[in-house]
């Protein structure tokens, strides 16, 4: 990888500043496994429900996907830093022993803190990476808190930033936003 442009570095420190989640995209590609760390991740839509990932061009992982059109994007839990050390190495092997082939289908995280699986909706071209939209096929969560990801670090939740229990911010009635 060609080293970045005092602009492109001094951009990616700037949007460094926004915390996210850490997830690992999982795939294969004439079978064999494929996947890689990712936090750019967002929820599109309800209806249909929709996710995307924005991955670089080139990576194996997009070939995979672009190959298979499908994927499963597993949000880590706080405890999975190795996992997320493990899928991000460039060229590495598929780390077998961080995932498995589900009864779904699909390779996913194990013990992951949330499981989307998905069936490619859509891949738009964006500058140097792909925006990878998937249709959510199946999901499942479990309780726990999230890897988060800030400034190229690895963290956790504050305390004082964990929503009360049985308490959903934004949501009224169940149904939309206040």
């Amino acid at each position: 990888m060609a080293a970045l442009s005092h602009e492109s570095r001094a951009f990616r420190d700037t949007v460094g500043a926004f915390a996210t989640g850490v997830t690992v995209v999982t795939t294969s590609n004439a079978g064999a496994p494929q996947g890689m760390t990712l936090n750019s991740f967002t929820s599109v839509s309800l209806d249909p429900l929709l996710v995307l990932v924005s991955m670089a061009h080139g990576t194996r992982s997009l070939d995979g996907i672009k190959q298979s059109q499908k994927m499963a994007v597993n949000v880590l839990h706080r405890k999975q830093q190795e996992a997320a050390l493990a899928f991000a190495q460039r060229g590495g092997e598929f780390p077998s022993d961080h995932a498995m082939l589900d009864p779904h289908g699909f390779y996913s995280v194990r013990h992951a803190l949330a499981i989307m699986r998905c069936e490619i909706f859509d891949i738009v071209t964006a500058g140097d990476h792909d925006l990878v939209i998937g249709e959510v096929v199946h999901f499942e969560s479990s309780p726990g808190e999230p890897l988060i990801f800030h400034r190229g670090a690895f963290g956790g939740l504050d305390e004082d930033a964990l929503v009360p229990r049985g308490r959903v911010i934004g949501i009224s009635d169940g149904e939309g936003w206040m």
